[in-house]
Formats: structure tokens, C-alpha cells, sequence
């Protein structure tokens, strides 16, 4: 059975190993997210300052945006040549080690797959966390600044999501152990020609993945009800705030965008997370020998 321990261990390896350069790219999308945190404030000033014939802040919108797309194209054109190069030496490690280990040439097929997800997980699961977490907190900060009452009503909806998540976590976790389990079988049933068997195999995985989307799909659709009460309330607010300006309703609604777009991401996270647990049982003892112990090879 897998363990958070064999998860997080095999993450630290593969993040020691290559710290500077993952580091990097985290460091450029902390950075991008930065500037996609100010888009909302700047476009506010640009509006409220436009009304008033005082154009400082267009200015702070279009150098924003400009700074934006300067990191944004670095960042996209480095972290693809990092990634592409940690997976060439992990697959290709983890082969050569399940080999010398005499495991089936069907396994390391679907475990060489599978060892892809871990990478998956650096290079696009904790960029998509951090552009959650900024997001989460730079949105509720600048509700916070705006109105401490509608601050308030987002932070109300952390703890009900948070318990939901934990359920669907448990679950998502059932449904990928049923899918990797058949993903393994795959090249065998394949190998053996049979029809039905073929045909049976395919039935299953498309019933697992299914089964995935309708959880996924389930709790999305429960944190969105949350939602559209939030966002009527917080609209209805803003408009009658005292001394608001058309920028800083605009600012308002848009900060509540990003705490909504935030929370949605979740059951995605959430889902990949499971993946990821599952695939770190399977792969754990190549991974690791494939993360610096070349004495095993």
C-alpha cells in the first residue's frame, strides 16, 4: 500500500537532484503570477484615473502587461527545455534499473509511461499550485483592502471546501489504483490477441477514467453552487459601497474572479495528487534507484 512517505521521499530526490534549475522555473511563474495579481488593481487605477483626464494609470496597466509577456515567454521557452531533460534521465535510469531488477518488460513499459506523471507533476502541477495559492491569497488580501466584509465571505468558504476535498481525495485515490492497475496490464493483454480480452480491457479503462470525470464533475459542480451565491453577494456590495468608483467596482469583481478561478482548480489538484500517490507506489524502488544510486544499475 502506498504511503505519503514514499511520495514525498521520492519528490525530494528528484527535487535535490535538480533544485537549481526546477527552482528557476517555480521562481519565473511566481513571478508571472505576480504580475497577473496586479492586472486587476492597475486596470481599476487605469479606469478610475482615465475618468478623471490623469493617465498614470494606463501607464502602470501597459508597463504591467508589458513586463507580463517578458517574463511569460522566458519562463514557457526555459522550463519545457528543463523538464524534457529530467524525464530523458529519469525514464531512462528507472528502465535500466527495473531491467537489472528482472522485472517484467510489460511493467517497465507502463511504468516508463508512468514515471512521466512524476515529472508532469514539477513541471505543470506545482506551477498550476502556486498560480492557485497567489491567486487564493493576492484575491483575498485586495477583497480585504476593498471590504473587510466581503474578505470575510470568501474565507467563510475555505473550511466547508476543505472537508469536501479531503472526501473526494479518498476517493480519487480508489479510482486511480483500479486504472494503473489495468494500464499495467495493457502490452500482456495486447501480446495475447484475444478480442474479448482486448476488448474487455478497454471496457475497463474507459469505465475507470468515467468514473474519474463523473467525481471530478461532482465536486467541481458542488464548489460552484458555493459560488454563485458568493459572487451575487459580492457584486450586489460592491456597487453600494460608499465613494466607489467604476475602477474599483471593476477591481472588486475582478479579485473575486481569481478566488472563484482559485477554488476551482482544486478537484483538479486534488485528482492529480491521487495520481501521483498511486503512480509513486508503483515506481517508488526504480524511481529511486534512478534518482542517484547508480550502484543498483
Amino acid at each position: 500500500m502506498n504511503t505519503p512517505q514514499t511520495l514525498m521521499a521520492s519528490l525530494k530526490r528528484l527535487f535535490a537532484e535538480h533544485r537549481w534549475r526546477i527552482s528557476a522555473t517555480y521562481l519565473l511563474s511566481t513571478l508571472e503570477n505576480f504580475f497577473n495579481l496586479l492586472y486587476p488593481f492597475a486596470t481599476g487605477m487605469a479606469i478610475n484615473g482615465l475618468l478623471k483626464d490623469e493617465y498614470f494609470g494606463l501607464g502602470l496597466f501597459l508597463g504591467t502587461w508589458m513586463l507580463h509577456l517578458a517574463v511569460g515567454v522566458l519562463r514557457q521557452r526555459y522550463d519545457t527545455r528543463v523538464f524534457c531533460d529530467i524525464y530523458a534521465q529519469l525514464a531512462s535510469r528507472m528502465v535500466l534499473s527495473q531491467h537489472r531488477a528482472g522485472v517484467a518488460t510489460t511493467q517497465i513499459v507502463a511504468r516508463a509511461t508512468l514515471s512521466r506523471e512524476i515529472v508532469d507533476f514539477f513541471e505543470r502541477d506545482i506551477p498550476l499550485i502556486i498560480t492557485s495559492l497567489v491567486s487564493f491569497v493576492g484575491a483575498v488580501i485586495m477583497l480585504f483592502f476593498y471590504d473587510v466584509q466581503i474578505g470575510l465571505a470568501c474565507l467563510a468558504l475555505v473550511m466547508p471546501i476543505s472537508l469536501l476535498s479531503r472526501h473526494y481525495a479518498k476517493r480519487t485515490l480508489h479510482l486511480n489504483t483500479q486504472l494503473n492497475d489495468q494500464r499495467e496490464r495493457e502490452v500482456a493483454v495486447l501480446e495475447s490477441g484475444d478480442p474479448s480480452q482486448i476488448k474487455k480491457h478497454y471496457n475497463l479503462l474507459s469505465i475507470w477514467q468515467v468514473r474519474l470525470s463523473d467525481a471530478e464533475a461532482t465536486n467541481w459542480g458542488m464548489i460552484e453552487s458555493a459560488m454563485i451565491g458568493l459572487a451575487a453577494w459580492v457584486i450586489y456590495r460592491a456597487v453600494n459601497l460608499d465613494d466607489a468608483g467604476a475602477g474599483t467596482i471593476y477591481a472588486i469583481i475582478a479579485y473575486l474572479w481569481n478566488f472563484v478561478s482559485s477554488l476551482a482548480t482544486v478537484p483538479f489538484l486534488v485528482q492529480q495528487l491521487s495520481r501521483l500517490k498511486d503512480i509513486s507506489h508503483r515506481v517508488h524502488e526504480a524511481t529511486d534507484s534512478a534518482l542517484g544510486d547508480d550502484d543498483k544499475f
